[in-house]
């Protein structure tokens, strides 16, 4: 998916610049770019288990604070 900014005829090159670098930021392309430019390995087993641990651990504690 590309992404395109159209300069309106009262804009500035600035101002569109800065749109564009908006749109950037918000579509996450340039992190997912930087991720797959270098190689990582795939998780264990093992790291798999306990990131989701550590998520239901952090769900619980968020949703037992809510109404704090």
């Amino acid at each position: 998916m590309y992404i395109r900014v159209a300069r309106d005829p009262k804009e500035s090159f600035e101002r569109m610049l800065s749109r564009f670098k908006k749109l950037i930021q918000n579509s996450h392309k340039l992190v997912d770019a930087k991720e797959k430019s270098r190689f990582s390995r795939k998780k264990t087993r093992r790291q798999v288990r306990e990131a989701a641990l550590m998520r239901e651990h952090y769900r619980r504690e968020r949703a037992r604070r809510q109404f704090y």
